[in-house]
């Protein structure tokens, strides 16, 4: 029997219908004003779409919005646009692209479309999820416990093994109560069967919950109105489930930490932003310890113990001692803590063997076994190259599908049979044959469509909504965050969806059916829940804060002496005053001697009047010990090291010199009088 899973075979062609709907009579009724953006829309769509229905009419659960926001100029839209980057510039959202010429931090990116789900289609999403989550914690319990799934056959051994998500040290760990799995994340697009479809599973260290709720907070100051007339549900509660659900292990006041890897981490914003918001600290690998099989912190008061530890470290770096060897990110001990139930860590050491895509081949029949139902929520027709059959089926459809190995890594990515060249092929298929229990093949499903503003107008664009779920103690199931964080693909022909590759992200509004009891993290009494204000701070946190106030008073006085140089050589051009002339040079060598800026060889010279290379490169070098860019820099670092603990008003500061900084560094060459202004904007900011 070949292990797949596809409901394509028994559906209609939905996308025949919805072609003959958009005909220019189902149309006339958007279409009276030439300029009418849905309209025009409407005409660019060649399938399924989230805006339009089969009949070729805006959907009711839209038409809020659709009314908002045909009332709206190019003006407004540029006034919205504007503020949406503006808050997310000064609240410093970034995400970190490894290789991106545009630079080390790219500021998220936010369509101030949003994507809309109506209630009915919610209620069927989080049931679905709820079970596929409840499916893979059970999995997950079977595998590190009794693996009576592979005993019986109803998993291949190979399929298990060859994961390198399944950590071999991790057998028999488990967590008290119920719930193995306490976090999970799922990539979701509707199908052509106008239901949702589960792309990918996400279990490690399910990341953009964060960045789903700086969405949210962005879109609701940007169209307040149009957030309240389409009565969507709100987010708190999903977080406030989360914190009650992390608190019930550490008893009745426990010390729950963040765990990153660091500043340089692909999405080190959200670690940063969660640990502020759900008032936890935010720690590195060094900034824990262990003690007699325990956690502890390293604090500025000493050590302290630590329950829970949120995990945002990919799982075989956090043991160095168990796990991999070379790792710098992790805890040596901590594994044994675990396993000596002194620390509880979410999600736990080896949630990332349910990642594996070819698990997709066995779930329904695994939910039939393990919960006696069928699987609610279909994934795309996938073939695990393992078994001889799907094996056979996989090569002779090469060019159809979608080809992955089962676990990500650096040498293949996902390869589009469809648009790959025939050499690609022919070496996917080679690789294939010599090791089939590492790849699966699966149908490539278009998926639907979502309107998103470009320019002035509004295109389709494939999306991809990930979902996330956080195990609910109190209530013994799963809770589903009402939205999540959307991605739309860069352009109109793309199907892959990725932040990478130039796309973008949308706020995800889940249409309420009625009016829904206010939620939030503030407690019952009116008093905000701050745990990491009544402890002392990480070592690492406090050194940081200290060496951000040392360089900026570096800064202040280096920028308060160039421009005070400056001043005076203006004063020397127009009055050509040879003690005038002196009193410049004397200035620029004494700044030099004071922050051990050496001049080049080369030069030698603290004249700044017969060669302006040096005080160029004390302004715009980097690379320069001593230079006025360089101390920023180091500032910037300094401050990016506590990011959890800066208010959003004193990042807005922060975020103001990343970008003076960037603008001296790309300006070597010009005139030194045109730093003035830059000068007096930096010192000003630093006040």
């Amino acid at each position: 029997m070949i292990a797949s899973c596809s409901p394509l075979a028994s559906k209609h062609s939905r996308i025949e219908h919805l072609w003959l709907a958009f005909t220019p009579m189902a149309l006339a009724h958007v279409a009276e004003n030439p300029s009418n953006r849905i309209a025009t829309y409407a005409k660019a769509l060649i399938g399924y779409d989230e805006l339009f229905g089969e009949d070729g009419q805006v959907l009711p659960h839209w038409m809020p919005f659709v009314n908002g926001f045909r009332n709206l100029s190019f003006a407004d839209l540029e006034d919205v646009r504007s503020e949406i980057r503006r808050q997310l510039r000064e609240n410093g959202v970034t995400v970190h692209v490894h290789g991106d010429p545009a630079g080390t931090h790219r500021t998220w990116e936010l369509d101030p479309v949003p994507l809309l789900v109506n209630a009915e289609d919610w209620v069927q999403v989080d049931s679905g999820l709820r079970q596929r989550a409840t499916l893979l914690n059970a999995i997950l319990e079977d595998l590190y416990d009794k693996r009576r799934l592979i005993r019986d056959g109803s998993l291949p051994m190979e399929l298990v093994y060859r994961h390198p998500g399944f950590l071999r040290p991790c057998d028999g760990v488990r967590l008290p109560g119920a719930h193995q799995l306490l976090l999970y994340a799922a990539d979701l697009a509707r199908g052509p069967d106008d239901r949702m479809w589960v792309v990918n599973d996400r279990t490690q260290a399910p990341s953009g919950s964060g960045y789903a709720l700086e969405n949210r907070s962005a879109m609701t100051r940007a169209l307040p109105e149009l957030f309240q007339e389409c009565d969507t549900r709100r987010l708190a509660r999903f977080f406030r489930t989360l914190r009650s659900t992390l608190s019930g292990f550490g008893g009745a006041d426990p010390r729950i930490v963040v765990m990153t890897p660091g500043p340089l981490n692909e999405t080190y914003f959200e670690h940063a932003y969660l640990a502020s918001y759900l008032g936890y600290t935010l720690v590195q690998g060094d900034d824990l310890t262990i003690r007699d099989s325990q956690v502890w912190l390293k604090s500025l008061g000493g050590l302290e113990r630590v329950d829970v530890i949120l995990r945002r470290v990919d799982e075989d770096f956090c043991d160095p001692l168990e796990l991999r060897g070379e790792s710098m990110l992790g805890v040596p001990g901590l594994l044994e803590a675990v396993r000596c139930g002194n620390v509880v860590v979410a999600n736990p050491l080896g949630t990332g063997v349910l990642e594996n895509p070819g698990l997709m081949a066995f779930l329904p029949s695994l939910c039939r076994k393990l919960l006696g139902e069928e699987l609610q929520m279909p994934s795309a027709g996938t073939w695990w190259c393992g078994q001889e059959k799907a094996q056979k089926y996989v090569l002779e459809h090469l060019d159809k599908l979608v080809i992955k190995r089962i676990y990500r890594g650096r040498d293949l990515g996902t390869v589009f049979g469809a648009g790959a060249s025939k050499t690609v092929l022919e070496t996917l298929r080679q690789r294939i044959m010599k090791d089939p229990a590492l790849y699966v093949g699966q149908e490539q499903v278009s998926f639907s469509t979502m309107p998103c503003l470009v320019g002035e107008e509004l295109e389709p664009r494939r999306g991809v909504l990930r979902a996330f779920l956080s195990a609910d103690s109190d209530a013994g199931d799963y809770a589903v965050m009402p939205g999540g964080l959307t991605r739309s693909a860069p352009d109109s022909d793309s199907v892959v969806v990725s932040s990478a590759f130039g796309g973008s992200s949308k706020d995800t509004w889940v249409i309420g059916d009625e009016d829904e009891p206010f939620a939030s993290l503030w407690s019952p009494t009116g008093q905000a829940v701050d745990l990491s204000a009544r402890r002392n701070l990480p070592s690492r946190t406090g050194e940081n804060l200290f060496w951000a106030g040392r360089y900026a008073e570096r800064v202040e006085g280096t920028a308060r002496w160039l421009r005070s140089i400056l001043e005076a050589r203006l004063e020397y051009v127009e009055n050509r005053d040879t003690a005038q002339r002196q009193h410049v040079s004397q200035l620029l060598a004494t700044l030099f001697e004071v922050t051990h800026f050496i001049p080049a060889s080369s030069t030698g010279s603290s004249d700044s009047l017969k060669n302006d290379h040096e005080l160029h490169a004390m302004l715009t070098d980097p690379s320069r010990d001593g230079s006025l860019v360089s101390s920023l820099q180091l500032l910037t670092n300094s401050a990016y090291g506590a990011r959890d603990l800066w208010s959003r008003d004193s990042w807005r500061v922060m975020d103001n010199l990343t970008a003076l900084l960037d603008y001296l560094t790309k300006r070597p060459h010009a005139p030194v009088t045109t730093f003035l202004k830059s000068l007096d904007r930096l010192i000003t900011e630093l006040m």
